[in-house]
């Protein structure tokens, strides 16, 4: 995928709302900053699904007038929102739901049935050794015996009424074991519940609030200064420390920032 937005453009797609009124225009409004459609829907998908934003980057935004460029972010947030809404958003969400579903703890097998598995799959693997041993040399015959001999004693041990491995003592220990992992699968079950509802646009009220948290205080007059190697960084130490989020804010720029909030707070307004 190309690269497509950086600095002014960022906010664009981890704010992507809106409403645009046709295909056409949002395909316009997309080619202005050379981005296909595709790669729009996947950075909509992989920022309103995940955890973390990723940001495009276009020449093209970052150098139009700050004028022209807020209403390109209104624009693009728009067809944002209106892909969010579709039948292909909702289905690809609900099957990244399901795929990230916690699979449940195998119940082992009581020990009586292990038992008999193991001894039916000991004897075929034997058949298959003295199979492949008949077909060698005797030299090769005679020093594969000891396993042959070997694999052998081991499928006899399968019968010893002491042995521990079929113990009821180990029967009662695999379950208990069983139980830990049902109820903590339990606990994980419950929790992608929470984190994973089943109507996508719980999903994105939560990451348009998400949004609204991290850029609610960006500073846009901070001032950079040259710190080591050259690299420009902030002049206030606890800017360092802000989230990336807030950065690539700081650096789209108050019009764009304002503009994708702006959308954002009418998007959220309309799902509550």
């Amino acid at each position: 995928m190309k690269k497509l937005i950086i600095g002014a453009a960022a906010v664009t797609f981890v704010a992507f709302y809106g409403g645009l009124s046709t295909l056409k225009s949002a395909t316009d409004v997309l080619k202005q900053v050379g981005i296909s459609e595709d790669e729009a829907e996947n950075f909509v998908w992989w920022n309103l699904n995940g955890e973390g934003f990723s940001y495009p980057n276009s020449r093209e935004l970052k150098q139009k007038p700050a004028s022209e460029r807020t209403a390109l972010v209104r624009d693009i947030c728009a067809f944002a929102k209106s892909y969010s809404e579709s039948e292909e958003f909702r289905k690809e969400y609900l099957e990244n739901r399901e795929g990230s579903k916690p699979s449940p703890p195998q119940k082992p097998e009581p020990v009586e049935e292990m038992r008999a598995r193991m001894k039916k799959e000991g004897a075929a693997s034997i058949a298959e050794m003295e199979k492949s041993v008949a077909s060698m040399s005797k030299d090769q015959q005679e020093m594969l015996k000891p396993t042959v001999e070997m694999m052998k004693e081991q499928v006899k041990q399968y019968d010893d009424p002491n042995n521990p491995m079929f113990s009821k003592d180990m029967e009662q220990m695999m379950m208990q074991a069983y139980e830990a992992e049902l109820a903590q699968h339990k606990n994980e079950l419950a929790e992608w519940e929470k984190n994973n509802p089943t109507d996508p646009k719980l999903m994105v009220k939560k990451r348009l609030g998400k949004f609204l948290e991290e850029t609610k205080d960006v500073d846009f007059n901070a001032k950079l200064v040259e710190g080591e190697y050259g690299k420009m960084v902030f002049a206030k130490r606890e800017y360092e420390m802000k989230p990336s989020n807030w950065k690539v804010c700081y650096r789209a720029g108050r019009e764009s920032v304002e503009a994708a909030r702006g959308y954002v707070k009418g998007w959220l307004d309309g799902l509550k």
